[in-house]
């Protein structure tokens, strides 16, 4: 076998492998754990009722009218998909998060193939790994609108590379932000930001009259129609929530550090990953004479001119969201996918001009990305990924006892009015109130009514079930001894009737 033949061979085998990986991160135990109160009890909630009444439009919650969550309904209409296709449970409501997640993944190695870039399309996936915030929360393992969101903004970016030569991705670019926007709503607006940020290197694009127009219709035909159809329904009410409500409160509300989406994002494991990958390129390119030239330097500007975009992208959420005050770690996630690319091609670059005739040195800067990026992912897949479900969490030990409530009753006691009394909760203050992460599973698996309220309520209620956490049981025990129950495990099932 040749050198060129093993290089390749070497190249192809750490594609594969690490492509692998990606997607074992993806769906390992992708439905084992209880759906979180963020944000994803709340919208497998939505798209279960959603579901069951036949409606793509309008979300509800416990089947009020949902200004809660106030974006538009798209990655909602995709759940529901789900729903359809594979029946309503955790994994189904979490299977589209982790497709956006590969499709993400097969896009950006596309359009690095596509470049010529095969050793950043190779290290992408691991780099991609390496990122175990968009594993392990409110992203490509949760019942999330981000997943998408970022897969659209990531398509955006991409046709925004390409417009300096293909000026006709406009119209791609045009349709992702529309996409974006029907995902998030207003969080769009950041691709549009950096869009006009790189109009001085795709201004040739703007050239054609007929192309911005129709990249314009592209961008605003969903969001306008979604919008109009919407007010039929509840007027503006959604749409002030959705613009002034969440946005303005936000803001208004933040507490945060000035620059904290800054300091926590450079201190990403991604970030420290590319800081061992630019020391090791310092000091290859220190320790030899011949860098010291002045077209090494002109190499280096040619290297940060081509990959303006990707620096745009990473920095302009940071700011924003540091200007506005209204930062959630979530909110950063695309600026860590485009801080992948970044260092993959960065990566490539050094094996290519910095190692062009070291091996060692190509070795050391393959090594240094992958040894790192291995570093954080393994703690991931063994301490979240692995244990998912696994740990006897009352929310986990709630949705077992429902699921077999159901497997023994059927239909019976469907659309039961259903109260709680639980030893966990989030707001201990108000013991009548239905955590949102109780809702989905006796929702989804029980096809309950979740009604607030106290035991004086579920006595006075005769078409009622009582769900009691077992811990609870000597509380209670001298007020419901007599009451039919109807399940004994974690939690005790109590019908209206007597015995």
């Amino acid at each position: 076998m040749t050198k060129r033949k093993l290089s390749n061979t070497i190249w192809i085998m750490i594609t594969i492998v690490f492509v692998g990986l990606c997607i074992y991160m993806l769906f390992k135990n992708l439905g084992e754990g209880y759906l979180i109160q963020t944000d994803e009890a709340y919208h497998a909630t939505n798209v279960y009722e959603m579901y069951k009444q036949g409606n793509w439009l309008i979300n509800t919650y416990r089947y009020a009218t949902d200004y809660f969550n106030s974006k538009p309904p798209l990655v909602l209409d995709i759940m529901i998909l789900s729903f359809k296709v594979l029946g309503v449970s955790g994994f189904a409501a979490r299977f589209p998060s982790a497709i956006g997640g590969l499709f993400t993944l097969i896009a950006v190695m596309t359009f690095l193939l596509y470049k010529k870039k095969r050793y950043a399309a190779a290290l992408y996936p691991i780099l991609f790994c390496a990122c175990t915030p968009l594993f392990s929360f409110h992203m490509y393992r949760a019942a999330e609108m981000d997943a998408w969101y970022n897969f659209f903004f990531v398509l955006a970016m991409l046709s925004l590379y390409l417009m300096e030569e293909h000026p006709n991705f406009m119209y791609c670019y045009g349709l992702n932000l529309g996409l974006a926007f029907m995902c998030k709503g207003p969080h769009a607006a950041l691709i549009f930001l950096i869009g006009l940020l790189y109009i001085p290197k795709i201004h040739k694009a703007f050239k054609s009259a007929k192309r911005v127009v129709i990249s314009v219709i592209l961008a605003s035909i969903m969001p306008i129609a979604w919008m109009i159809k919407r007010a039929m329904f509840d007027g503006t009410n959604l749409l002030k929530a959705l613009f002034l409500g969440e946005v303005t409160y936000r803001v208004s509300q933040s507490k945060q550090f000035v620059i904290e989406p800054i300091s926590d994002f450079f201190k990403l494991n991604v970030c420290f990953i590319f800081y061992a990958v630019l020391v090791i390129g310092i000091i290859l390119w220190a320790g030899d004479k011949k860098y010291f030239t002045g077209s090494s330097l002109t190499g280096l500007k040619n290297f940060l001119g081509d990959n303006y975009l990707f620096i745009l992208w990473i920095a302009t959420p940071l700011v924003f969201f540091t200007v506005t005050g209204s930062f959630l770690t979530w909110y950063t996630y695309t600026s860590q996918i485009a801080m992948c690319i970044f260092s993959a091609v960065f990566g490539e670059w050094c094996i290519k001009v910095l190692g062009r005739d070291r091996m060692l040195a190509k070795a050391l800067v393959v090594a240094a990305i992958i040894g790192f990026s291995l570093w954080f992912v393994v703690p991931c897949i063994r301490d979240v990924i692995a244990v998912a479900g696994k740990g006897g969490h009352p929310v986990d030990n709630f949705t077992n006892d429902i699921k077999e409530f159901r497997e023994e009753y059927g239909d019976s006691y469907a659309d039961y009015n259903a109260y709680l009394i639980a030893d966990w909760r989030i707001n201990y203050a108000d013991l009548a109130h239905w955590e949102p992460e109780y809702v989905a599973p006796a929702e989804m698996y029980g096809n309950l009514i979740c009604v607030e309220g106290t035991i004086d309520n579920f006595l006075a209620d005769p078409h009622s079930i009582l769900i009691l956490d077992k811990n609870k049981w000597d509380e209670y025990s001298q007020i419901l001894t007599g009451h039919v129950i109807l399940h004994d495990n974690s939690y005790l099932i109590f019908s209206s009737d007597m015995y």
